[in-house]
Order: C-alpha cells, then structure tokens, then sequence
C-alpha cells in the first residue's frame, strides 16, 4: 500500500526534528506586524501569562479553526510579546499533513511548530522549551459549530502521561471563536472511518464543512478566515504529580483536566454574544 506522507515527502522539504526551523529573527520582524494584524482582524486578546511559572511546561489547549487553526498562532503571538523572542522558546506540536503544506508550513516552522510526537515533546521539554499541544487533533478543530465551545479531546490521555512522566505541570489554555471563522455542519468521524482515512491519512474526522474561498468540501482547506473575535485565556498551572502522585489514575486525571477547561471555556464564551460579530 502506498504511504501518503512518504508521496507528500517527495514534494516537501525534510522537516526538522527540533526547533532546528524555528528562526528567531523572523519571529522579531514579523511579530509586531502580525500581532498588529491579529488585533484588527480578529481583535485578538490574550490574557493569563502571570500564571506561567518560570519553569518548563506543557501548555494544553482546545484546537479549532480547521487547517487555518488561527487561535494557535495568535496565543504563538501573544507568548513572545508576553515573554520575547529571547525568553524560554515555544515548540507546538502540529499534524504532519499541516507541516508538510507548502507556504503554511514554512511559516509555521518558522515560529517553532514541529511534527507532533510524544518523544520529540520529551526532549524539548528536558532542553527546557515550553511545549504546546493539542489533545483534540483535528477531530476537535473539524468539530461541529454547534460544538465550537466543547472540549472535545476524544479520550486521548497521552498528555497527561507526558507532563507526569517530564516531571512538568500542565498549563490548560482555553480559546473561543476559531470555530467561528469557517463553519463545520456535521461529526465526521464516523466518514473517516468508514472511508479508512484514519489508518490512510492519520485523519479521524471528515466532516462536511463551508469556507472561504471553497465553500462546501469535505474536511477543510487552508481559506479566508472570517474576522471573527478570538479570546484566549491561559489558566493556572496543575501538577499531576502533587494531585495524583507518582502512579496516577489517568481516567480521573483526563476528567479533572478536561473539566477544568469546560469551566473555564464556557465562561470565556459567555462573552460572545452573537458568534462570529461578538
């Protein structure tokens, strides 16, 4: 059978293994320039860094916006003109069919994004980078808009084994309104399955969604984000090791992280009057 990633692989440049694309200087010049953007656009806020102990940490977030994920990079924005480009650098972790897309991922390495994998997260973590992940996937950024304001981690636990394991407190971040800047009608899960994009693709969800410039396609496609109002909010730090100690029960683990961040996104999304506009 025919590996997709190794047929894309031809096309794509060999992606790093570390931070080795991340380009600081890059990261300076455009900055200033792109958080300028993303305060017009999308009138970006970003709130809650005091709560980042000095220290590395594994920022877990809910994913959304479908292959634009634009919540990820106005909270990569909002980090370094909280902690400068010089201060403890960010690797986020992203699907290799992201990495591989031409432009989208260049600029994305660019600005510390790597494949994710669990391994590679360790490392950076002991060469002391903070590290940010999403749990959710793509089955949480392709959720449907009636579900934009769900944590939908879709049972995944390795997180919490890696934080535990790297001796590293978790640091939950929580957006709204990157599900509101294209529109997903349905759960595609069940599709992907049925089509075996899980085992071909890496994919677990194929939804039928509507962008810009596309309009309706299965999945999504890099498109126009509409402008709509993105909070983000980084919430207290949670030590698995303190809580649980040295042998956790991962199920209670999984529910007490993934409900703190329900709380804590239903309210940030009682500030959204009407979607989209608010």
């Amino acid at each position: 059978m025919v590996d997709p990633f190794k047929l894309l692989g031809r096309f794509a440049p060999r992606l790093p293994e570390g931070l080795e694309g991340r380009d600081p200087r890059f990261i300076r010049e455009m900055l200033p320039r792109f958080w300028l953007a993303a305060r017009l656009y999308f009138r970006a806020e970003v709130e809650g860094f005091e709560n980042v102990p000095d220290e590395p940490v594994l920022f877990v977030g809910n994913h959304s916006g479908g292959a634009n994920v634009p919540d990820t990079f106005v909270f990569i924005l909002g980090y370094y003109s909280y902690f400068t480009v010089e201060g403890r650098p960010l690797a986020g972790l992203a699907h290799q069919l992201i990495m591989k897309l031409p432009v989208v991922g260049d600029f994305a390495r660019k600005f510390g994004m790597v494949v994710a994998d669990t391994a590679k997260a360790a490392e950076l973590l002991r060469q002391g980078a903070n590290v940010l992940v999403y749990p959710g996937g793509d089955v949480e950024a392709l959720r449907p808009f009636s579900d934009r304001n769900r944590i939908i981690f879709d049972g995944r636990k390795g997180f919490l084994r890696l934080a535990h394991e790297n001796n590293v407190k978790i640091v939950p971040v929580v957006a709204t309104g990157g599900q509101e800047t294209f529109f997903v009608l349905n759960d595609g899960r069940e599709t992907a399955k049925k089509l075996r994009f899980d085992k071909l693709l890496r994919v677990k969800t194929l939804p039928v969604s509507f962008s810009v410039p596309w309009g309706f396609l299965p999945a999504d496609l890099p498109h126009v984000p509409l402008p709509a109002k993105i909070r983000i909010q980084v919430l207290e730090p949670i030590d698995l090791r303190e809580i649980y100690g040295d042998e956790p029960d991962w199920d209670r683990a999984y529910d007490f992280v993934t409900s703190t961040m329900q709380v804590a996104l239903s309210k940030l999304a009682t500030k959204s009057v009407i979607p989209v506009v608010s």
